[in-house]
């Protein structure tokens, strides 16, 4: 009941000057902010569910896709309210200047812990979505604990209108060679790499088909978990949209073996 209530409260201030501002923050430095806007009583019962889900997996690496897992999470206070469909909606049309495809949210878990976390850090990529929100759910905090930041090469490119050019490119940008590349210490000063340290309690926004990104890596001890919203894939109607999506569980298997 909680958590239907929140769905009903929550970003309920946000407005569409705070949309300009964050579109503005996000073409000038890679990302944008609401600062403060996700309760203790959204991230408080989701860090438990974490934790038990985590038992269940013996403190490895797990990661949850679609929409199934969000209506029972207490999560569904930020996928359901209006004011942060509003923001997503807003900042895509204004980057684009168009509607969506549709108007559907793809929410995602992850949760790095263990030494399977480890195999997840450090993979540069771009998303397929113009819009991705990121929610920052349990970070390590600890002092001199690596936090798992947040590490993007911000509007490196702009979005793809061919779908087929998309996936080509993914493929080349997002290898194993090219991730080691990227995240050269040298490369990321050479071409701007930006870190950005997370707070739960924020949101943060960015271009996730423009922005390389990854996150750098936490101790197999440390438990790392963000939530993200990804919003508006131009190609969604496109007949080449599988051949990515096989791609990416292909990439997944990989790594959790």
């Amino acid at each position: 009941m909680a958590n239907e209530a929140l769905d009903h409260d929550m970003l309920t201030t946000v407005d569409m000057t705070d949309v300009d501002n964050l579109y503005a923050a996000i073409n000038q430095q890679g990302f944008g902010v609401l600062h403060n806007v996700v309760p203790d009583a959204v991230l408080t019962p989701m860090r438990e569910y974490i934790t038990a889900e985590l038992d269940k997996r013996g403190g490895q690496y797990f990661g949850l896709g679609g929409q199934d897992w969000i209506g029972h999470s207490p999560l569904n206070a930020i996928f359901s309210a209006h004011g942060f469909r509003m923001v997503l909606d807003g900042l895509y049309q204004r980057a684009m200047r168009g509607e969506p495809p549709s108007p559907r949210i793809l929410p995602v878990l992850r949760v790095l812990a263990g030494t399977h976390g480890l195999r997840h850090a450090n993979r540069f990529h771009y998303d397929s979505y113009v819009v991705t929100a990121l929610v920052p759910i349990l970070i390590p905090n600890r002092p001199n604990e690596p936090r798992g930041n947040l590490v993007m090469y911000p509007n490196m490119r702009n979005v793809r209108g061919p779908a087929l050019l998309n996936i080509l490119e993914k493929a080349v940008v997002e290898s194993g060679t090219a991730c080691r590349l990227w995240r050269s210490p040298t490369v990321q000063r050479w071409l701007g790499a930006k870190p950005v340290p997370l707070e739960p309690g924020n949101i943060y926004f960015f271009w996730g088909m423009r922005s390389l990104h990854a996150n750098e890596a936490c101790l197999p001890t440390s438990i790392r978990s963000t939530a993200l919203f990804h919003y508006g894939d131009p190609h969604e109607n496109s007949v080449l949209k599988q051949l990515s999506q096989a791609r990416a569980r292909a990439s997944l298997r990989r790594l959790a073996k």
